[in-house]
């Protein structure tokens, strides 16, 4: 599933476990979204921060794993607590990632039950009305 606001395109997976879009999910990448524009005038650019949280409305009672950076949120649902967060960045490129690369079989040897990742979007150019030509 796709959707975009103002500022940023969220793309997520279906959850393994109940075939549909997690709204848990969607609103703990919500949260994390304005986390990180909350920080932005207390920060640099080089800003970044990771947890967990339990997904209280998930009726599987799903622990979720987030990695936010200025441009990137991913969030991770149902990953095993002692799997590394770069192994889940790798297995999240495979999927939403625009580029080709071979990866190892075994490098998650259990992949999360839904993932999302949010992308920030750049920011329109201004028009200046002195440049537009009128017919």
């Amino acid at each position: 599933m796709m959707w975009k606001t103002k500022t940023h395109q969220f793309s997520a997976t279906v959850c393994q476990r109940t075939g549909r879009s997690c709204p848990a999910l969607a609103q703990m990448a919500r949260a994390v979204v304005q986390a990180m524009e909350a920080a932005v005038p207390a920060t640099t650019a080089e800003f970044e921060f990771d947890g967990s949280s339990e997904l209280t409305y998930c009726a599987q009672g799903c622990n979720a794993r987030f990695r936010a950076q200025k441009d990137q949120i991913r969030v991770y649902c149902g990953s095993e607590a002692d799997t590394s967060i770069e192994a889940l960045d790798n297995y999240a490129d495979m999927l939403f990632g625009l580029d080709f690369a071979a990866r190892p079989a075994g490098g998650l040897p259990t992949p999360p039950c839904a993932m999302l990742e949010v992308m920030a979007l750049s920011p329109n150019p201004v028009q200046h009305t002195d440049r537009l030509v009128a017919l």
